[in-house]
């Protein structure tokens, strides 16, 4: 039953390290799309880019955080065994 907990905690890990690195660059997109603007968006989209921005950085390091928690429990895991 632990060695089945530790897989799932290792699973876990990488899941929200891969989804935190994919808002991170979700956000660095966005990013290069508000400075590198296109002639034809209007100035109301930069304001939307700006909160997608704020969105997807604040996930991941929500995401981030949870790997740490994670990764927490499984080091505890380990060494109770």
């Amino acid at each position: 039953m632990e060695e089945k907990k530790i897989v799932e905690l290792e699973k876990q890990v990488e899941d929200y390290r891969q989804f935190s690195f994919v808002l991170l660059s979700l956000s660095i997109f966005l990013f290069i799309g508000l400075v590198l603007p296109p002639s034809y968006a209007p100035q109301v989209a930069a304001e939307w880019l700006i909160a997608g921005i704020g969105g997807a950085l604040t996930f991941a390091w929500l995401f981030n955080r949870k790997v740490v928690q994670c990764q927490q429990k499984l080091f505890e895991e380990e060494d109770q065994q």
